[in-house]
């Protein structure tokens, strides 16, 4: 793509504060004018007792599958030691991988369809020839997609609740200091938590307002749930990378 490919292009970012530097970032270079509207606010689940307990114990695993950063972050805020040597780990892209190597853990796993369906077929089959008990650190309203297949083909899961998410007390002021009565342009999504939140700022004025709206999604599932409110995504990212989210505004603004 050329140097400025969005100029003049406004681009309203709702990931969470602390995870939106990236993508703004490279918004920016690539020329748009970026607005932040952050719907996620990630807090440690309502009983803290279980995650503690699977952080301290995580050799007893033979797997360790993560399905979102804000998993990784905080599972890893409360282990006691370093990561053993002989529990695997999987992630579900690649965002959820560079979280990892953040903590100075490489994915043995990394799945190229970020969602629990692709993560799940790719899994099954390392599970197969590398049994034993799996760890699914999930947020507290995370699909059951994942652990119902695993423990369907015959694995042996434990799920515990890594964090929950709420939406930001400031949300709606923000959002009418950024949308005013205008259209909403390009807004980028990256969960469904996420859209569900930014339709629930509209109220009863959603119908009308989802007209005008130029989706970017971070992939099929968050797509769904655009498509579930109304919006058929203007975009969608081949895969769940900042730099997939910005090829696919790139080439939908053409």
């Amino acid at each position: 793509m050329t140097s400025r490919p969005l100029a003049g292009q406004r681009v309203v970012v709702t990931r969470a504060e602390h995870q939106s530097e990236g993508l703004a970032a490279l918004l920016v270079e690539a020329g748009a004018t970026v607005e932040r509207l952050p719907l996620l606010a990630v807090m440690p689940p309502d009983d803290p007792a279980p995650l503690a307990a699977a952080a301290a114990s995580v050799a007893r695993y033979r797997w360790v599958v993560f399905t979102s950063a804000n998993a990784v972050r905080a599972l890893f805020a409360t282990m006691p030691e370093r990561w053993p040597a002989d529990t695997a780990v999987a992630a579900v892209g690649d965002a959820t991988a560079e979280a990892l190597g953040d903590q100075d853990v490489a994915a043995d796993l990394v799945a190229e369809t970020a969602s629990a369906e692709g993560l799940l077929a790719l899994l099954l089959p390392r599970l197969d020839r590398q049994p034993g008990l799996v760890l699914l650190p999930q947020a507290a309203d995370a699909r059951p997609t994942l652990a119902a297949g695993l423990r369907a083909a015959g694995h042996e899961t434990e799920v515990v609740v890594a964090y929950r998410k709420t939406l930001p007390p400031d949300a709606r002021t923000r959002a009418a200091a950024i949308f005013g009565d205008g259209a909403l342009g390009w807004v980028t999504f990256t969960s469904p938590s996420i859209v569900r939140g930014f339709a629930g700022l509209f109220g009863a004025d959603w119908q009308a307002r989802r007209r005008t709206l130029h989706a970017a999604s971070i992939g099929p599932v968050t797509s769904e749930a655009l498509r579930t409110l109304g919006v058929h995504p203007a975009a969608e990212a081949a895969r769940a990378s900042d730099e997939s989210m910005i090829a696919a505004i790139v080439g939908a603004d053409r």
